[in-house]
């Protein structure tokens, strides 16, 4: 780094538009804002200088690729000194991944990016020629997207997937659950002690804290050898590969749509959606069931799959969502969410439903966490 011009980091302004005081997406915009706060001193420790553009619309004409091509250009035009790096980094990204990882992410080599996920990047540093990256940024519809389109334009590609929790983004009040979780693991890099306080303080909708439903349950069936787990979703290689050494259980996989965010044009499919349509909400839970004695489903996918479409905005609304992953049924809506997030609550077997981040890195802090301190567990 030394060596080098500091790259320059660009994170997004605060959101103008404020949510509903006491709903789940104010916890989620509050904890992005402390966790964007963290992100921003922790990268200027790294030796990167980090501006922020503001944004100033998030509705469905929101291109995320012209909104950052033109704000990486006039922070590089207003920028004093020499800079032949420039990356971005979400709110919530990388924000376990420890301090050798975020190294890694700042010193791509002229011609390289180096991205926290190449199939679905929330952070990624490029360096050489900005004007050609940016150049091909401005086409992409999303930060997913953007380290294959740059590999495909010539950029060599380097993914971070070899360190502990490059992948865990903060996107939703469940992923701020699985975060608290996971700062209670031996080794896990000490976060801010303002964010320390707020994910201890927080309450969701109803005056519950940030827990994840049921999961004592979870916690009791993967450490229990005779027990399976059934996991649906965008699961990455590594963290099957961490279930496997860690899991006492055994565990059944589904692995769909995993980069669904990054392709465009693709039409979101799923095994379950059938199981859906021919049996509703309830014929879905019980097979879920029947498949183990706990089930981990990325619920995104099915949300893609349903509508046809990768872009969340054709998914029930984000508050839906967000209660569904907590199993508040009464906030998740009066359609097929709704019906489903019922039914699991009900259903003998815990289910757990989230987005990416509770099928990839989640899961390894569930199976960390799993055996603190505990014995393998009998089946009952």
């Amino acid at each position: 780094m030394a060596d080098r011009p500091a790259p320059l980091v660009v994170m997004a302004g605060p959101d103008p538009a404020e949510p509903p005081f006491g709903s789940y997406a104010a916890v989620i915009a509050s904890g992005r804002h402390l966790l964007a706060a963290e992100l921003s001193q922790r990268l200027g420790r790294a030796g990167a200088a980090v501006a922020s553009i503001p944004v100033s619309s998030r509705a469905e004409s929101f291109h995320w690729g012209r909104w950052f091509a033109a704000g990486a250009r006039e922070v590089l035009a207003a920028a004093t000194g020499p800079l032949d790096a420039i990356g971005w980094a979400g709110a919530g990204a990388v924000s376990l991944l420890p301090d050798a990882g975020l190294d890694d992410l700042l010193s791509p080599v002229a011609g390289e990016v180096v991205a926290n996920n190449r199939y679905s990047a929330d952070a990624f540093v490029v360096a050489g020629d900005l004007d050609a990256a940016l150049t091909v940024i401005e086409a992409v519809e999303s930060d997913n997207a953007v380290p294959r389109a740059l590999e495909a334009a010539g950029f060599a590609l380097r993914d971070l997937g070899a360190h502990p929790f490059s992948r865990f983004d903060v996107d939703t009040p469940q992923d701020l659950a699985l975060l608290r979780l996971a700062t209670r693991l031996p080794g896990t890099r000490p976060i801010n002690p303002a964010l320390a306080a707020f994910l201890d303080g927080v309450q969701l909708p109803g005056g519950r804290g940030l827990e994840i439903p049921r999961l004592d349950e979870v916690l009791g069936v993967l450490r229990n050898r005779e027990a399976e787990l059934f996991v649906a979703g965008r699961v990455p290689s590594a963290t099957f590969a961490h279930l496997e050494r860690e899991a006492a259980c055994r565990v059944r996989l589904l692995v769909e749509e995993r980069g669904m965010r990054a392709a465009a044009g693709h039409r979101p499919q799923s095994v379950l959606t059938s199981l859906l349509a021919d049996h509703g909400a309830a014929g879905l839970i019980v097979a879920l069931a029947d498949f183990g004695q706990a089930a981990v489903l990325d619920s995104r996918v099915l949300m893609a799959a349903v509508a046809g479409s990768s872009l969340a905005t054709a998914w029930p609304p984000a508050e839906e969502r967000y209660a569904a992953d907590f199993g508040d049924a009464a906030r998740s809506g009066t359609g097929w969410l709704g019906e489903v997030t019922a039914a699991a609550g009900s259903s003998p077997v815990p289910i757990l439903m989230g987005g990416h981040a509770l099928v990839s890195d989640g899961l390894r802090i569930l199976t960390d966490v799993a055996w603190q301190g505990r014995p393998p567990m009998p089946i009952p």
